[in-house]
C-alpha cells in the first residue's frame, strides 16, 4: 500500500509533467488567443463595388434578359426569380446579418495572408460569434478583407464607416415589399395582368 507522502509525490510529478507537456505541445496556447473578426456588411459594400461584383451583374443580367425575352413562361418565371433573389440577398447581406461566405468564397486563397499578418488562426463573422470568452483577443479586420475586393468608389471608406456604426436591421425585419413590387411589374410587363 502506497504511503500518503508516496500518492503526494505522484501526483507532483504528473502535474509537473502535465504543464510540461502542455507547453512542449502548444508552446503559444498559454498566451492570449486571438480572434479575427469582420462586419460583414462593409465587406459585401466592398464586393458590391468591385469588378467581381460588375461580371456576376452583367451575367446575372444577360441571363435574365435571355429569359425575359423567351416565349417559354417558365423561363420567364426563372428569370424573374434570379433578379428577385439576388436583390433580396443583397439587402440581407448589406442591412442585416446575411451570410457573406459566398462573397468570401472569390478571395479565399487571400485570407491566410491576412490571418497571419494579423496573427490571428481564425476569421468569422462578428454577427457569427454567438459567445466569446473575455480572455480571447478580437482583432478587427474588416477593412483588410474589405480591400481584398478592390472597392472602385472614391468614398468607399465613408461609406463602410456609416455602414459600421449602424446595427444591423434583424433578417425578419427585411421587408419583403420591393420583391412583392418586382412581381407586380413582372406580372404586368410579361403576362399582361392588370
Amino acid at each position: 500500500m502506497k504511503t500518503h507522502s508516496e500518492i503526494l509525490n505522484y501526483t507532483g510529478v504528473l502535474i509537473i509533467f502535465l504543464f510540461t507537456l502542455q507547453s512542449f505541445i502548444s508552446p503559444g496556447f498559454a498566451q492570449q488567443v486571438k480572434v479575427g473578426t469582420y462586419d460583414s456588411r462593409v465587406v459585401v459594400l466592398a464586393y458590391s463595388r468591385s469588378g467581381y461584383f460588375r461580371e456576376h451583374i452583367m451575367k446575372l443580367h444577360k441571363e435574365s434578359e435571355e429569359m425575359m425575352l423567351s416565349s417559354d413562361t417558365a423561363k420567364m418565371y426563372e428569370g424573374f426569380y434570379k433578379i428577385s433573389t439576388e436583390s433580396y440577398l443583397g439587402h440581407q447581406r448589406v442591412f442585416s446579418n446575411g451570410s457573406s461566405a459566398a462573397i468570401l468564397n472569390l478571395v479565399k486563397d487571400e485570407l491566410p495572408q491576412v490571418a497571419k499578418e494579423a496573427g490571428i488562426g481564425v476569421i468569422v463573422s462578428k454577427w457569427e460569434l454567438t459567445y466569446l470568452d473575455p480572455s480571447i483577443e478580437v482583432v478587427d479586420l474588416t477593412m483588410q478583407i474589405a480591400k481584398l475586393f478592390n472597392p472602385q468608389q472614391v468614398d468607399f471608406e465613408k461609406y463602410a464607416g456609416e455602414i459600421s456604426i449602424m446595427q444591423p436591421v434583424p433578417l425578419e425585419e427585411i421587408p419583403m415589399d420591393e420583391v412583392i413590387e418586382m412581381w407586380k411589374m413582372f406580372e404586368k410587363k410579361y403576362l399582361g395582368k392588370k
